[in-house]
C-alpha cells in the first residue's frame, strides 16, 4: 500500500510540473485550411487588379477629384464597381491574415499574434472606408436637382471635401497599420521553416516600405504616398499567399503519404 501511494505522489508530482505525457500536443494547422489561405490571399490580389482594371478602362477620376461628385451620375456604375472589388479583396487578405497566424504561431507566438491584430484591425478600417458613393450618391444627386443654387452648390462641395477627408484618413489609418502587421510577420517567419529568412527579409521589407509611406502621407497630406503602403500590402499578400498555398499542398502530401504508408 505504501509503494502504490509513494507511485501516484510521484506521478501527480511530474504531472505538476509539466513531465511525462498528459501534456496537450501541439495540433498541426490543418492542410485545406493552409490552402484555402493561400488561396484567399492570391483571391484578393486578383480582386485588386481588377479594381485597377476598371479604374482605368472606365476612366474614373481620382477619389480625391470632384469630378467624383460633379460626374457622379455618368461613374456611378464605375465606382460601385470598384469599392466593390476593393472591399472583396480587403477581405480576403483578412482571411489569408488569420490563416498566417495559424501556420506562424508555433514559430513565434508573439510576433504572430501581435502582427494578425494589427494588420487585420488596419484591413478593417480599409474596409470601411471602401464604400464612398454610398455617401456620395445623396451629395451628387442634391448636386444635379435643377433648384440648387449656387450658394448651394459651393456648401454641398464643402460637405463632399468633409466627407472625402474622413474616408481618407480611415485609408491612411489603416495603410499604416496593416504594414507594421506585416513587419511582426516577417519577424515570425525568421523561425518558421516553411518560410525561411530569406522571404522574412522581403516581408519586413515591405512593411518598412509601407510604414514609411503612410507616415509621409500623414505628416504631409498633398502627397501620395501611401499608394506605395497599398502596394506594399498587395505584394506581401501575393508573394506570402503563393508560399502559405505551396506550404498547405506539401503537408497535404506528407499527410497522404503517411497515410499510404
Amino acid at each position: 500500500m505504501a509503494v502504490s501511494s509513494d507511485t501516484d505522489t510521484s506521478a501527480t508530482q511530474e504531472s505538476a510540473v509539466g513531465i511525462g505525457p498528459s501534456l496537450p500536443q501541439e495540433r498541426q494547422p490543418d492542410p485545406q485550411l493552409i490552402r484555402w489561405g493561400g488561396g484567399a490571399g492570391l483571391g484578393g490580389v486578383l480582386l485588386f487588379c481588377c479594381t485597377v482594371v476598371v479604374v482605368g478602362a472606365l476612366g474614373l477620376p481620382d477619389a480625391s477629384d470632384v469630378e467624383t461628385l460633379t460626374d457622379f451620375t455618368d461613374i456611378e456604375s464605375g465606382r460601385i464597381a470598384e469599392h466593390l472589388l476593393y472591399l472583396g479583396a480587403l477581405m480576403l487578405f483578412a482571411l489569408h491574415v488569420f490563416v498566417l497566424h495559424r501556420l506562424l504561431a508555433t514559430a513565434h507566438q508573439a510576433a504572430a499574434l501581435f502582427g494578425t491584430v494589427m494588420a487585420a484591425f488596419g484591413l478593417v478600417i480599409m474596409a470601411a472606408s471602401s464604400m464612398l458613393h454610398v455617401s456620395t450618391a445623396p451629395l451628387a444627386d442634391l448636386y444635379t436637382a435643377p433648384d440648387t443654387t449656387p450658394e448651394d452648390l459651393r456648401a454641398i462641395e464643402y460637405a463632399w471635401h468633409g466627407t472625402q477627408s474622413v474616408f481618407d484618413t480611415m485609408l491612411t489609418t489603416g495603410a499604416l497599420l496593416v504594414p507594421i502587421g506585416i513587419i511582426f510577420f516577417g519577424v515570425a517567419m525568421w523561425r518558421a521553416p516553411e518560410f525561411g529568412p530569406r522571404l522574412a527579409t522581403v516581408t519586413i521589407g515591405l512593411g518598412v516600405v509601407g510604414v514609411v509611406g503612410a507616415t509621409v502621407e500623414t505628416i504631409d497630406t498633398s502627397t501620395e504616398f501611401v499608394a506605395a503602403s497599398i502596394l506594399a500590402i498587395v505584394v506581401f499578400h501575393l508573394i506570402t499567399g503563393w508560399r502559405t498555398l505551396k506550404v498547405g499542398q506539401t503537408m497535404n502530401t506528407d499527410l497522404t503519404d503517411h497515410e499510404t504508408g
